[in-house]
């Protein structure tokens, strides 16, 4: 039995919630993982795909159920769904004797006019794309419409091309703009470095404790992102995924490997009679830390300290707790980082969990995990 699971996410008493639904408060409600059984668990969900620029490091990302191909040796990137859509991406030097909110005029030479895809030009505006200064201008034809937006930055200009038919495009704009929140572009492109987010240590003493020889190292990843979940974040490409409970994900190695005692976990709380996103947070460490302890024996608390996440311009401070506790006769380390979606009284809870003696050996892919968690604010359906 895997009863190390009772302790992994710590959802004794909470139902997660849903990270968009903020109008209406959710109640906690029991979610027990008994005897190591997950209640609620289903089969795998479709994942998202990623796609890194071996040469110019931008990485892009599909939705669940599309594919992404590389197309003219890199220089531009296709992603289709057979929901309808379509978005092509193309890249090159930075044009900076060019207004942004002209960019798209030289496209205007093979796609609009006569007998062309597109036959008028619509409304543009001024917006941001991963961190840079961006500008859309919307077209529309006889059967399609498009959306094309034009991001510039530091050396290479990003023209992506959003292309649907008519009476679906609206209803099909939440999952480009999905992939416009998860757009990131290749580091000289940023006008800054882009902060590094710490797994932060337990201890100073576990700070200074470097992974032992023959630790794991992360590897290729995939990526998650479900509707509503309102936010995205990869993991080993061999690891298993379940959904514990609603608005919850766990990720673990596969068993008969090292990494199958390793849990990683990020779940959505909204805490009854939370009144801001900072009380969400406290609200809900004090009611996992109460639950957790209920189901474990000596939880003892190692760290409790503020926890900024810092990402695309977003800054949202939250809190980190580090524990350890014996449970089935081992004892347990556990790290939990909750942070506050930017509106509402939803929390967002990462957490990572190992055996005590184990778990320097699988930081470094729970650091990756948590530098690739990325918050979405974006309209998610």
């Amino acid at each position: 039995m895997r009863n190390r699971l009772v302790t992994a996410l710590a959802l004794c008493a909470l139902l997660p919630a849903s990270a968009l639904a903020q109008q209406q408060p959710t109640q906690p409600q029991s979610a027990l993982l008994n005897g190591g059984s997950i209640a609620g668990a289903g089969p795998k969900q479709p994942v998202a795909q990623v796609y890194m620029h071996p040469q110019l490091g931008f990485r892009v990302v599909a939705p669940p159920g599309a594919t992404i191909a590389e197309k003219a040796e890199g220089r531009q990137i296709a992603i289709r769904s057979r929901r309808g859509y379509a978005v092509n991406l193309q890249t090159g030097a930075a044009r900076p004797d060019i207004p942004l909110e002209r960019m798209s005029s030289l496209l205007e030479v093979k796609y609009l006019g006569d007998g062309k895809p597109w036959s008028a030009r619509g409304t543009d505006r001024a917006l941001t794309v991963g961190g840079m200064p961006a500008h859309e201008v919307m077209y529309s034809g006889s059967n399609t419409k498009a959306s094309v937006i034009v991001a510039r930055g530091q050396v290479n200009d990003y023209v992506f091309i959003y292309m649907a038919p008519q009476d679906q495009f609206v209803n099909l704009s939440h999952e480009f703009n999905w992939i416009l929140d998860n757009f990131q572009p290749g580091p000289k492109d940023m006008a800054k470095p882009a902060p590094a987010i710490s797994a932060a240590p337990m201890t100073p003493q576990a700070a200074a404790t470097p992974a032992p020889n023959g630790a794991a190292r992360p590897g290729a990843s995939a990526a998650f992102s479900e509707p509503g979940y309102g936010y995205v974040i990869e993991y080993p490409q061999d690891w298993d995924l379940s959904l514990p409970a609603e608005r919850a994900a766990m990720f673990s190695g596969r068993q008969g490997t090292p990494e199958y005692a390793a849990i990683i976990g990020v779940q959505n709380i909204q805490p009854a009679g939370a009144k801001s996103g900072d009380e969400a947070v406290m609200r809900a460490l004090n009611q996992l830390k109460a639950s957790l302890g209920n189901a474990v024996r000596d939880l003892r608390v190692l760290g409790d300290q503020p926890w900024t996440y810092q990402r695309d311009g977003r800054r949202l401070i939250g809190r980190q707790i580090a524990v350890s506790y014996m449970h089935g006769g081992e004892r347990f380390r556990k790290l939990l980082i909750a942070i506050p979606r930017p509106t509402g009284t939803v929390a967002h809870v990462w957490s990572y969990t190992a055996p005590e003696g184990q778990f320097a050996s699988f930081q470094p892919i729970a650091k990756q995990m948590l530098d690739s968690w990325r918050i979405l604010t974006a309209e998610v359906q």
